[in-house]
C-alpha cells in the first residue's frame, strides 16, 4: 500500500474531490473492484484496464475513475502499474474476516463513506444538510468557507498563507470544465473570440482567490454526485429526503461536535495529517482529533458502533487480530511484497472499524489495547511511527 502526500501541504485544510467525471455507481464500483483484488490477490494495469474498459465489465469510454479512485484512497495509477492504497486494503482485510455477503456490504459501505468524509465531507454532508437545494448549499458552503477561512488566518498569518488559506478553501471553478456536457467540441471552438479585458484591481488589502463564486456547471454536477452517494449509503431517498439513517447520522455527528450551532459540518485535519503535511499537530487545538477517534466518531453515526471497555485481555486480542489482519496484507498485492512487512493504522484501524460496523460487536479500543502490549514484558507487535502514515504495526520476529 503506498502513501502519499498532499503536493500543496494547505490542500489537507478543505477536504473536496474536484473532479466532476467519474463519480457514477461509485459503491457499485468499489465493490467490482474490491472481488477483483480478492479474487486475483492483486490490481494489475492490464485487469484494471479490462474492468474500466471491458463490454462485460463497466464498459467506460475513459478511466476518468482512477482519478476518483485515487482521491478516495483505493488506487493510484501509475505509469505502467497500478498501486493499491489503504482504502483497498482495508475492503479486503474485512472482507476476508467477515462470513457473509450481508456484512461485506455493510463494511463496504462505512469505508465509502470513511473515504468521502475524510477526502470531500465538507462537501458531501453540508449538501446533504442544504437539502441539495441550490440557495441552501450557497448558503451553507459560503458560510463553511468563511469560518475555515477565519480561523486558519488567526493561526497562519501573512499574505502568502493567506493567499494559500483562501485559494484551497473555496468551491472549485468549473464553468470551463464541461465533463461529458463538452463532448463534440473541439480546442478551436474554445479560442477566444474577445479582445483580452483589462483584469479589475481590488484594493490593497484584499487578497487573491477571495471570492465565492457558484457557477451554473457546478450545479449541473457536484450536487447530483453526492445526492446518488448519499442515496447508495441509505442516508436519502428522493421522495421524503433524509431517511431515518440519514437523520440518525446527522444527530451523532452533531453531538460529536462535527456540526456546528450554525448548522455547518467542519471537519479539521487529523493530527497526522497536519504533521505530514508540515505543520504542529496541535496547530488547531481542540479541533483536531486522531486518525481513531475519527474513526469510532463516524462509525457510530452510521452503524451505532460501540467501543468495549477495557479489560485485561485487549493486548491478546489486538495481537491476534492484527495477525489476521497481516495475513490478508501479505497475500494480496504480491508484486510489492517488500513493501508489506507492515500494516499502517489508517489500514488496521479502519477496517477494524469497518467489521465492527458489519458484525454490531462493541469494538475493542485499538490504540489502548496496543499500548498495552506494547508495555508487555513481551512485544509481539512492532509499533513504528511514520509522518506519512501515523504509525505502522508489524509483527515481531
Amino acid at each position: 500500500m503506498a502513501a502519499t502526500a498532499h503536493s500543496d501541504p494547505y490542500a489537507i485544510f478543505m477536504r473536496k474531490i474536484g473532479y466532476s467525471v467519474g463519480l457514477e455507481s461509485t459503491l457499485e464500483r468499489m465493490g467490482d473492484l474490491e472481488a477483483m483484488y480478492t479474487k486475483n490477490r492483486d490490481i494489475t494495469l492490464s485487469s484494471w484496464n479490462e474492468l474500466v474498459s471491458g463490454s462485460e465489465h463497466w464498459n467506460l469510454k475513459s478511466d476518468n475513475i482512477a482519478d476518483v479512485f485515487y482521491s478516495l484512497r483505493l488506487i493510484q495509477r501509475i505509469p505502467g502499474d497500478i498501486l493499491v492504497l489503504e482504502n483497498l486494503d482495508a475492503m479486503a482485510i474485512a472482507s476476508a474476516l467477515l462470513e457473509d455477503a450481508p456484512q461485506r456490504d455493510v463494511a463496504r459501505a462505512f469505508l465509502m463513506l470513511w473515504a468521502v468524509l475524510v477526502n470531500d465531507g465538507e462537501i458531501f454532508v453540508n449538501l446533504l444538510l442544504a437539502g441539495f437545494e441550490e440557495q441552501q448549499i450557497k448558503e451553507r458552503l459560503s458560510a463553511m468557507i468563511q469560518q475555515k477561512r477565519a480561523a486558519l488566518s488567526a493561526v497562519l498569518s501573512g499574505r502568502d498563507s493567506i493567499k494559500r488559506i483562501n485559494r484551497t478553501i473555496n468551491v472549485e471553478r468549473q464553468e470551463k470544465n464541461k465533463g461529458s456536457a463538452g463532448a463534440g467540441q473541439s480546442v478551436v471552438s474554445l479560442k477566444r473570440t474577445t479582445p483580452l479585458q483589462a483584469e479589475k484591481t481590488r484594493g490593497v488589502d484584499a487578497t487573491e482567490s477571495d471570492e465565492i463564486e457558484f457557477s451554473e456547471d457546478y450545479f449541473r454536477k457536484v450536487p447530483p454526485r453526492r445526492k446518488d452517494w448519499a442515496r447508495s449509503l441509505g442516508l436519502w431517498e428522493d421522495k421524503s429526503g433524509l431517511t431515518q439513517r440519514g437523520k440518525e447520522f446527522i444527530d451523532r455527528l452533531t453531538e460529536a461536535g462535527y456540526i456546528d450551532a450554525k448548522g455547518l459540518f467542519i471537519y479539521w485535519p487529523m493530527d497526522y495529517e497536519l504533521v505530514r503535511a508540515g505543520f504542529r499537530p496541535d496547530l488547531l487545538g481542540e479541533h483536531t482529533k486522531s486518525l481513531w477517534d475519527c474513526l469510532v466518531d463516524f462509525g457510530g453515526a452510521y452503524a451505532h458502533l460501540r467501543v468495549k471497555p477495557i479489560s485485561s485481555s485487549d493486548a491478546d486480542d489486538a495481537v491476534e487480530l492484527i495477525y489476521a489482519m497481516m495475513e490478508v496484507v501479505q497475500s494480496h498485492h504480491v508484486r510489492k511484497a517488500m513493501l508489506r512487512r507492515e500494516i499502517p493504522i489508517a489500514v488496521a484501524y479502519a477496517a477494524a472499524v469497518a467489521y465492527a460496523c458489519a458484525t454490531q460487536k462493541p469494538i475493542l479500543d485499538l490504540p489502548a489495547a496496543i499500548a498495552a502490549e506494547q508495555e508487555g514484558e513481551k512485544r509481539r507487535l512492532a509499533l513504528r511511527r511514520s509522518r506519512n502514515t501515523g504509525a505502522a504495526l508489524s509483527l515481531k520476529r
